[in-house]
């Protein structure tokens, strides 16, 4: 019996552990999705939280950012059939949404992470 396949994403985030505030989707933190939202990506406002398949597109995100978004840069790996599902969404082809339950997912947070400075 083999183990199960484990995908790495890395999500900006305040603090580690990341606060239950880090766990807010789009229309949580800002409400309505605005009227030009394409219709593909009001799944995303509405349920998904971002995160990215590489650890420097995180990195890119939150120098970006300037702090805004957060100092760190953590790492869940999300095991197969975990019950967490994920989407590449937007113009970057290393951003994805993670969709399902927040709780779970907080499971697969590792220990490891990085600070921006």
């Amino acid at each position: 019996m083999s183990a199960p396949r484990i995908r790495s994403f890395y999500r900006i985030a305040t603090a580690f552990p990341p606060p239950d505030g880090d766990y807010r989707t789009q229309r949580q933190k800002r409400g309505d999705y605005p009227p030009t939202l394409p219709a593909d990506l009001r799944e995303s406002w509405d349920h998904g939280l971002s995160a990215f398949d590489i650890e420097d597109a995180a990195v890119a995100q939150a120098k970006g950012a300037r702090g805004r978004l957060g100092n760190l840069i953590v790492r869940y790996d999300i095991p197969e059939g975990a019950g967490i599902a994920w989407q590449q969404t937007g113009r970057n082809p290393r951003h994805h949404d993670l969709f399902g339950d927040f709780e779970e997912l907080k499971r697969y947070l590792s220990d490891d992470y990085i600070i921006i400075e």
